[in-house]
């Protein structure tokens, strides 16, 4: 095998693939990333098993061919070089890739034994529908943080897409905190619920462009994501994902409305000051005025600011982690939110103020007040 390629695309290229390669595996074959050369189009190819990334690029090819490289020192060296242009030479009697630059020669051991599980050959969509990506990415951002972590909650370590025909709604839980986000632009034909993991919508996100259509398709056990030169194919969350409408109070009685930067900068000042195990966070709610407290009684430290804003219920003290707040306020794009609350026991809503074609709704469950 034999290609030119300039260095810049190869680059951006190998890493759309690099992301998904894990750095230590048991299978020593997942290391390394597949290349393929037909003509003038290379192919690379990573896995984990659980997800395939391939990319392809334009090249000047000489000689078709494949090879298993290894994935972490093939990048690394393409990463560092300097713009310009670069000639691949596999030598299959020595096993060896040969890299040549201006700057000089770098050779790879290749090993031709090592086979990646082919998932993609084995895909038989049954569905598709096509979103631009600027919209699929946005369902991703506004959820995909707030999704577990924790392996023993295997369908909440994954993002839910629920597509219909009234548009489509996407929800993550981590049990403490949930956020269910509605675009009613994107609509489909028919229903269909899928648990997407996290670590596949992550490099979704990183993989596509704003303005590329991305089409996606459906099995039973996968989901495809496919742009252009590039295709992620990923398993599903095989799990029955929580019936997340049924934890969502609808009786919370007490409306606040306040600034989101002005809220978002004192959480951080005041967390500074919180314990760190426990990053709680007090909230005196009063007449047209809420004030944050944090108090590490340990260290000896505490804090306290006073907003203004909109509130005219009955006095309450409720208690969050900070940075459940943190990461809810820092998701919001109005300049005013609304909070509901009920009880200081009872989860508290946070949504914008001002709604359009996106519904955003974000709950976070309070924690017990020391003292």
């Amino acid at each position: 095998m034999k290609f030119i390629a300039q260095i810049k695309p190869l680059q951006e290229t190998l890493a759309r693939v690099i992301a998904v390669i894990p750095s230590k595996s048991t299978l020593p074959q997942l290391e390394t990333v597949l290349v393929e050369l037909k003509g003038d189009a290379l192919t690379f190819t990573g896995t984990d098993l659980e997800i395939t990334v391939t990319a392809s690029l334009e090249v000047s090819g000489v000689k078709d061919g494949t090879a298993n490289i290894p994935a972490k020192l093939f990048y690394e060296i393409v990463r560092a070089l300097p713009e310009g242009e670069l000639t691949f030479t596999l030598d299959k009697t020595t096993r060896r890739a040969l890299l040549q630059t201006s700057q000089g020669n770098y050779q790879l051991s290749v090993d031709e034994t090592a086979q990646l599980p082919n998932a993609a050959s084995e895909f038989k969509p049954e569905g598709s529908i096509n979103v631009d990506a600027s919209t699929l990415k946005r369902l991703i951002a506004k959820t995909v943080f707030a999704v577990s972590t924790d392996d023993l909650r295997p369908s909440m370590m994954g993002v839910l897409f629920q597509f219909s025909p009234d548009g489509t709604r996407a929800v993550a839980t981590d049990g403490h905190r949930l956020v269910r986000f509605t675009n009613v632009t994107l609509k489909t034909d028919s229903e269909l619920d899928i648990i997407v993991p996290a670590k596949a919508l992550s490099l979704v996100s990183k993989s596509f462009e704003d303005s590329d259509n991305i089409a996606l398709s459906f099995s039973p056990t996968h989901v495809q994501f496919h742009s252009g030169p590039t295709t992620i194919l990923s398993r599903l969350i095989d799990e029955r994902y929580p019936n997340y409408e049924a934890v969502i109070p609808r009786e919370n009685d007490k409306h606040l409305i306040i600034s989101k930067d002005a809220m978002l900068r004192s959480v951080k000042r005041v967390s500074i000051f919180a314990n760190a195990n426990t990053k709680q966070l007090k909230f005196q709610l009063a007449k047209d005025q809420m004030s944050i407290l944090a108090e590490n009684f340990d260290a000896g430290n505490e804090a306290r600011e006073h907003i203004p804003c909109d509130y005219g219920n009955d006095d309450l003290m409720i208690g969050f982690n900070g940075r459940f707040i943190e990461d809810a306020l820092a998701h919001l794009d109005t300049d005013e939110i609304s909070f509901k609350f009920s009880t200081p026991t009872r989860a508290a809503i946070i949504e914008p103020a001002s709604t359009n074609e996106e519904d955003l709704l974000m709950l976070v469950m309070p924690v017990r007040l020391n003292g």
